[in-house]
Parts: structure tokens; C-alpha cells; sequence
């Protein structure tokens, strides 16, 4: 199902640092989205981040590897506060 309006919705996206995730990222970025940025490398989060601030978006990014289901559900918890 297709979101005809990203403008101001929240977009956690993992692997965020590089690539297809990247990508993503920018693209929702330039809709307006809030980006929620995770990858388990800090240094391509923080470029992310210059990125999608240049574009007038939020980006917040976290380092946190999406294996251990722990750091995940600190994550959630984060978020959602």
C-alpha cells in the first residue's frame, strides 16, 4: 500500500548508512519524512545525517546492531518516547 503523503511521517529505516538504505533514506527524506536512521557503523549515520538536514528534514540517527533483540527493543523504546 502505497503512502500518497510522507510529509511529516515518521521513517525508521535500518542499515541506513550505505546503499539501498541510504537511498531510502534520502528519497523519503525529499517527501518531507522524519527520518529515523540506524546502522551499526556511527560515521556513515552522522553523513546521513548532514545529508538529510540539507534537504530540511529531522534525521535521528542511532548505532545499534538490528541482530541483538535486545539494543532493537531499546530502540523501540527510544522511539516511541
Amino acid at each position: 500500500m502505497a503512502i500518497p503523503n510522507l510529509k511529516n511521517k515518521r521513517v525508521l529505516i535500518t542499515d541506513a548508512g550505505s546503499g539501498i538504505g541510504r537511498a531510502v533514506a534520502i528519497a523519503f527524506a525529499k517527501q518531507g519524512a522524519h527520518i529515523i536512521a540506524t546502522d551499526i557503523q556511527p560515521a556513515p549515520l552522522e553523513s546521513l545525517q548532514v545529508d538529510v538536514l540539507a534537504l530540511g528534514s529531522t534525521c535521528q540517527i542511532h548505532t545499534v546492531d538490528v541482530s541483538n533483540q535486545a539494543a532493537m527493543q531499546e530502540l523501540a523504546a527510544q522511539v516511541q518516547r
